[in-house]
């Protein structure tokens, strides 16, 4: 108990006594500031700069600070430079190294040359771009000496041994394993123009953005107007951009809520992603104007303002460029045949005598109703096997105008329709209710409309997908699609333009 008491009184004694440390002060922050644009100065009040074609040449200075906002020139060590939204694709100037900026005693300069002599060269700038500066200790070292973070031993003394097990090591050509300051920058921000559409799709195959974030621009001229809403997102057409690839697809998965056909949007933001070559925003951000349609008492925003359909060649179907120009388009084919071997059975493959695989492709003899390459059944067809019989089943159907794989389209829907003269697309119109492809097969479809979408493997890459049963005109009477549906096409004014409604009808599916 005594010692008890006197340990009690030994802590009272000293809950008094504190010890102050002097702590050394280090960098809070770095200051960045963009100095021009191609060497031309940069005007706060001036409209937004042109997009950039390709790259843009910043200027820019960097120096550190204290927690008073005074230059920190205890600071010498190197920064890294980034740029958001785009890449650095390289740092020009004395202190330059890499992606990197030297400063010493707390500024970016290398005598003699002065401190606004570093420009960053980037690529993608977009919207309101800004250069960013951090110190995380990162130190590129002489490629002719090795580096801390790849000589194989713990320098620092953390129980980690080089790149990547070392957190101090940014890279493993980085020679210190020290973490850095943490101390980060951020420039004012340069403002470009955003994104057209067409600007998005790289008016060609690819978007310059992949695997990036882009706000598109929605704000006139630009005039985003829905064309189609799908099971797993929206189409969408810039109506002012007469140069083509005005048109994107945007992948919500799901059913976008209070969404409508004619509706224009008025903010998107998504990752541009290639999905098997074709272009679109994945897991878009977006906000839209609902289309008022005019009304005896009032005119609203007049008639809707989904384009006509852009009617497809019978010769375009092979040449890439002008199918790149309308993917995600609505457009449409006429007069066209739906092919004439379609079915569920296999065709008939005509092995030599001694022949016991397809390495050397035998004919293969497709019929209306025998057109199904999953020659064992399994349920896929073999691609992998050397001299698989699949696979020469797979390449001759594709061949044949004529043939509609009938596996492909078990598995997505689509089919083969022959254009005038030897030319086929795909179409899609498991959107139409009467309508069954199958009792089709060698018939004609006088007119199909939808949007056009892009897959690059095989030899159809593009398919058509109909929104609607009024995207289809024909004259077979058997297909209740046919007999009910309309006589010749539907303006795109009121062609699948479905009520506004208060509730949203989709919302117990979303």
């Amino acid at each position: 108990m005594k010692g008890l008491a006197t340990t009690l009184l030994l802590g009272i004694a000293c809950a008094g006594c504190t010890e102050k440390l002097d702590q050394p002060e280090r960098t809070q922050s770095l200051h960045v500031v963009v100095t021009d644009v191609n060497g031309a100065p940069i005007d706060p009040s001036a409209p937004p700069l042109p997009l950039p074609a390709g790259e843009v040449d910043l200027g820019f200075i960097v120096e550190a600070l204290r927690p008073d906002g005074t230059r920190d020139t205890g600071f010498n060590g190197f920064a890294r430079v980034s740029a958001v939204p785009g890449t650095v694709v390289q740092i020009a100037g004395p202190c330059a190294s890499g992606r990197n900026v030297l400063l010493l005693n707390g500024v970016a300069e290398c005598p003699p040359a002065p401190p606004d002599a570093h420009r960053a060269i980037v690529r993608n700038a977009r919207g309101a771009t800004r250069i960013w500066a951090e110190d995380i200790g990162y130190v590129p070292e002489d490629p002719g000496k090795p580096p801390a973070c790849a000589n194989g031993s713990d320098d620092d003394g953390d129980g980690n041994v080089d790149f990547p097990e070392d957190p101090g090591c940014a890279f493993a050509n980085d020679d210190s394993e020290g973490p850095g300051t943490f101390a980060a920058g951020v420039s004012q921000p340069v403002r470009f123009e955003l994104p057209r559409l067409g600007d998005v799709q790289g008016r060609g195959a690819t978007s310059p953005y992949e695997l990036e974030s882009v706000e598109v621009k929605t704000d006139l001229p630009a005039e985003l107007i829905v064309t189609r809403i799908a099971a797993d997102g929206f189409y969408a057409t810039d109506l002012s951009d007469t140069l083509g690839y005005n048109h994107i697809f945007a992948f919500t998965f799901n059913t976008p809520p209070f969404l409508r056909v004619c509706d224009r949007i008025t903010k998107l933001t998504g990752t541009a992603v290639e999905f098997f070559g074709f272009t679109e925003l994945s897991f878009p951000s977006f906000e839209r104007h609902a289309w008022r349609f005019p009304t005896p008492t009032d005119p609203g925003d007049g008639p809707c303002r989904v384009p006509e359909p852009t009617v497809i060649a019978p010769d375009a179907t092979e040449d890439a460029g002008l199918m790149e120009k309308i993917e995600s388009a609505l457009v449409r084919v006429e007069n066209v045949t739906v092919g004439a071997f379609f079915g569920p059975n296999p065709p008939e493959v005509a092995l030599a005598p001694g022949q016991n695989d397809c390495a050397t492709p035998p004919p293969v003899i497709f019929s209306d109703a025998a057109s199904s390459c999953d020659l064992d059944g399994s349920g896929f067809i073999d691609f992998d096997t050397k001299g698989s019989c699949e696979a020469a089943c797979a390449n001759a159907c594709g061949a044949e105008p004529n043939c509609v794989e009938w596996t492909g389209f078990v598995s997505r829907g689509n089919y083969r329709v022959v254009l005038p003269g030897p030319k086929s697309i795909q179409i899609n119109t498991r959107s139409i209710p009467g309508f069954d492809p199958v009792s089709m097969r060698g018939k004609p479809i006088t007119s199909l409309s939808g949007t056009l979408r892009n897959f690059s493997g095989g030899d159809l890459n593009w398919t058509i997908e109909a929104r609607c049963g009024d995207d289809l005109v024909c004259s077979e009477m058997s297909q209740k699609a046919c007999a009910d549906g309309p006589k010749a096409p539907v303006s795109s004014q009121i062609a699948c333009v479905s009520p506004r409604t208060t509730d949203d009808p989709n919302e117990a599916s979303n």
